[in-house]
This record gives C-alpha cells, structure tokens and sequence, in this order.
C-alpha cells in the first residue's frame, strides 16, 4: 500500500512539473521588455496588443515610439531589448550579433482628405505630384483646387521607402512635414486637398481618410506597387521575456489582427 501511496505522489509531482513547464510562459512577473519601434510598425501592431501581452504575462513593456532610424539608434546604444524598424538591417551587422526577425509586409497607401472627388491616380501622376510638376487636381481629373502635398519627417521610414518606390530620382516637394509618420493621417484628414502617404493601418485609423487606388489596383491587391518591409530586431539572440515578447508578435494570433487590417505577415 505504502508503495503504491509513493509512486502516486511521484506521478503527481511529474504531472504538475509538466503542467507548468507546457502551460507558464517563460517570463518572469515582474520583468521588463524595453521596445522602441518606429510609429508605422506600432499602428499594425497596436496598442492593445502590447497591453495584452503584458496582462497575460505580467511583463511591463517600457514603449519608445520614434522612426525606425531612431529606434535602431537606441539599439546600438543598447538602450532597448527589441526595435521596430521598416528598414532592413545591413547584412554587415550579423557580424556584430544583430538578429532580425522578419514580422510583416505592409502596403505603403497614397492618402486624400475624404472629399478629394479623385478615386485612382497612376505612378506618373504621383511621381508629378509629390515633385511639384503637378500641383492642381484638375490636372488629374478633379475639382479645380491646388494639392496640398503633406509628407512625414524626412528622418522616418516612410519618407525615404516611398521616395525611392514612387518617386525615382524626384526629391518630394511639400508643404506641410510631420514630426511623426503616423501625424500625416490627421493632417490629411484637417486640410482639404491634402494628399500624402503612409502605411496600412487598422480600419478605425482609416476611417478618417480616403486610400487611392494606384494604376487602378487597390492596397490588398497582387498588382498593388508600394509595400514596406517591418522586422524586430535586437542585439545578441533574444530570451526571457523579450524572446516571448518576439513570439507573441509572430504568433497565429497576431498574424490574424494583421491580416484582418490589410497586413501580410511574414
């Protein structure tokens, strides 16, 4: 009898350190997660996704929202555990231990102020457009207004990925810069006849704009010509709460927030 009341509380501690082994996230409460990310990345993402993982793992995100530029900055100055960036590193950098973790690839959308009348402007027209050459939408087919060209700091992602899509070898000429990528959907949706871009966010971000279709094709279709590249990055290989920050980013779960706002994960 006695032997068998052992072997019972031996299956029973086997049992609870498999339960807890399979069923705990491997973060420690109380730990911290110190993620700068560029804006653009953080509006897919989300807020409520970082809260989430915080609630459900009692990790503490410490959020730095910048460009991607500054973000990797703070890296290097091994300022934060994890950066957001909508540039790719440079392969150099595998040498110094950087790890990149490709997460998304997002459509880089042409937004108007919603009562632009103008659906559907081709790469030339843009190309005319943010360089200055075009400067009424009569000229492509609407109201007789002058554009108002609004472009995100020259520091952000945004700025450089849709001068080297879109505009060639044309510097973007603008009127109205902003400090932040993100701060352009409020501006465009302030000042008729504004017209700008940044990335595919969530639907309740843009419900505040109109997104343009380009040759014809819309953002989520195959022959749609502007996307960026998102991809977390951080110095050495990660663990502890900043490894499962990185999972809970690339899990099923939030591929299918990404996929449901327009974004492809990777």
């Amino acid at each position: 009898m006695k032997k068998f009341y052992l072997i019972g509380i031996g299956q029973l501690v086997l049992f609870i350190l498999f339960f807890s082994w399979v069923c705990v996230p491997p973060v420690i409460a109380g730990s911290t997660v110190r993620f700068s990310t560029s804006a653009q990345l953080y509006d897919i993402i989300g807020g409520q996704m970082i809260e989430k993982f915080g609630e459900d793992t009692g990790t503490k995100i410490d959020l730095f929202i910048s460009s991607s530029g500054t973000a990797m900055q703070r890296l290097y100055n091994q300022v934060c555990d994890v950066a957001g960036t909508a540039e790719r590193i440079n392969r150099s950098m595998g040498d110094y231990g950087y790890k990149e973790v490709p997460l998304c690839k997002a459509p880089l959308v042409v937004i108007t102020h919603p009562d632009t009348a103008v659906d559907n402007l081709t790469e030339e027209q843009l190309r005319d457009i943010f360089s200055g050459n075009i400067t009424n939408w009569q000229a492509v087919g609407g109201p007789n207004r002058d554009i108002v060209v609004v472009a995100p700091g020259k520091g952000t992602a945004a700025f450089r990925n849709f001068s080297q899509l879109a505009l060639k070898r044309f510097d973007i000429k603008y009127a109205i810069m902003t400090y932040r990528s993100t701060m352009v959907v409020d501006v465009v949706h302030n000042t008729p006849g504004s017209i700008s871009f940044i990335t595919k966010g969530s639907s309740a971000r843009d419900a505040s704009i109109k997104i343009l279709r380009v040759n014809g094709e819309a953002y989520n279709t195959p022959g749609y010509p502007y996307a960026q590249s998102f991809s977390l990055v951080t110095k050495g290989e990660p663990t502890g709460a900043t490894q499962a920050f990185i999972d809970y980013l690339t899990s099923d779960k939030a591929k299918a927030i990404m996929i449901k706002n327009g974004i492809l994960p990777k």
